[in-house]
C-alpha cells in the first residue's frame, strides 16, 4: 500500500481501508501504555484502524464514518480500566504483583506484639497490688474528666494470658496485611490511632462505670482499616459496571470484617462496645490512609510514623506515671 515517505503505518485486515483517507479521525491515549489495548479494543469490535507516526508518537487513524462508533468503544475501555495501569509513582501496594505479606510488616508486628507481651508479663511479675492496672485501666468516668491518657494505656494490659494470647495472634496477622498495604508506619501508627481515639469513641458511648482494659480496640481496628482499603478497591475497580452480582462484590471485604466482628468481637465477656468503636475508627482510618495515598511515603516518613505511633503509647504511661 502507498504510503507517505515520513509515515508508516499498521493495518486491521478486518476491513480494507482506501489507499488515502479523504475523511478521518484520529485517536491517542495520554498514557502510552494504553496504546496497545486501543488497539485490541478496535480490532475485537471490527473497527478499522490505521497506526500513523509523526516523529515519537503514535497515532491512531479511523475512517470519519467509524469514528463515532470508535469513540464510543474507547471511552467505554476506559471507564471500565481507569484503574490501571497504576498512575507513576504509586507503590507496589497496588500492583497485583505485590507480596501476600511483606518482610518488613511481618518483622515489625511480630516485634510490637512481642513487646507487647514483653510488657505484660513484666506487669504480671511486678505488679503484686495492681498498681500498673489501676492507673493505666481505661474507666469512662475518669476519661471523661480528664484521664485522657487511660485511651492509650489501657490498650498495652491484659487482664489474663489468654486475653493476651488472643489479642497478639489476630493483631499480628492483621497487622502484618495492613502494614504491607500501606507501609508500616502507616499500619502502626492507623493501629494505634483506632484504639486510641476508638477508645475516646467509647467514652461518649458508654455508661457510667464501665471499665476496660486490653489491646483489643486497635486490634479492631485492624480489622476496619483493612476492610475499608480493599473495599475501596474494589468499588473504585468496577465503577461504570452495570449489574446487581457485581455491585456487591465491592462490598464483601466490608460484609466478611463485619461478620468476623460479629463472631469474634461479641463473644460472652468481651467488651462489644469497645470492638466496634474501634473497628468504626478503623474503617474511617483506612479510608483517610486512601484518600491520601499514604503508602506513597518515603521510607523514612514510614519510619517516623511508627516511631510515633511507639512514642503515643509512652506518652500516655508517662502521663499515668506522672
Amino acid at each position: 500500500m502507498p504510503q507517505d515517505a515520513d509515515e508508516h503505518s499498521v493495518e486491521n485486515k478486518d476491513e480494507e481501508l482506501p489507499l488515502l483517507f479523504p475523511r478521518y479521525a484520529e485517536f491517542r491515549p495520554d498514557d502510552d501504555r494504553r496504546f496497545m489495548p486501543w488497539l485490541a479494543t478496535l480490532a475485537s469490535k471490527r473497527i478499522p484502524y490505521r497506526v500513523v507516526y509523526r516523529g515519537d508518537e503514535a497515532w491512531i487513524r479511523v475512517p470519519l464514518r467509524r469514528a463515532e462508533a470508535a469513540s464510543q468503544e474507547l471511552r467505554i475501555y476506559e471507564e471500565r480500566n481507569r484503574d490501571w495501569p497504576s498512575p507513576e509513582g504509586e507503590t507496589q501496594s497496588d500492583s497485583s504483583e505485590k507480596a501476600f505479606v511483606s518482610d518488613a510488616s511481618f518483622a515489625s508486628f511480630m516485634l510490637f506484639f512481642a513487646l507487647l507481651f514483653r510488657f505484660f508479663v513484666w506487669v504480671e511479675n511486678h505488679d503484686g497490688l495492681g498498681e500498673w492496672k489501676r492507673l493505666g485501666v481505661w474507666d469512662r468516668d475518669l476519661v471523661l474528666k480528664g484521664e485522657w491518657w487511660r485511651n492509650l494505656t489501657a490498650l498495652t494490659l491484659h487482664s489474663d494470658a489468654p486475653h493476651m494470647m488472643s489479642n497478639m495472634f489476630w493483631g499480628f496477622g492483621l497487622g502484618s496485611l495492613v502494614g504491607t498495604e500501606v507501609g508500616v508506619g502507616a499500619g502502626l501508627l492507623g493501629m494505634v490511632l483506632s484504639g486510641f481515639l476508638g477508645n475516646w469513641l467509647m467514652a461518649f458511648l458508654g455508661v457510667s462505670g464501665h471499665r476496660s482494659l486490653g489491646a483489643s480496640t486497635m486490634v479492631f481496628g485492624l480489622l476496619g482499616l483493612l476492610a475499608a482499603l480493599h473495599t475501596w478497591r474494589g468499588v473504585t475497580l468496577i465503577r461504570g459496571h452495570r449489574g446487581s452480582l457485581i455491585r456487591v462484590i465491592p462490598w464483601a471485604p466490608l460484609i466478611a470484617a463485619v461478620a468476623m466482628m460479629s463472631l469474634y468481637g461479641a463473644a460472652p465477656g468481651t467488651d462489644v462496645l469497645g470492638h466496634a468503636c474501634g473497628f468504626s475508627l478503623g474503617v474511617v482510618i483506612g479510608l483517610t490512609w486512601r484518600v491520601m495515598k499514604i503508602w506513597t511515603l518515603t521510607r523514612g516518613t514510614q519510619f517516623l510514623l511508627g516511631l510515633l505511633s511507639i512514642l503515643l503509647l509512652v506518652l500516655g504511661w508517662v502521663y499515668a506515671l506522672a
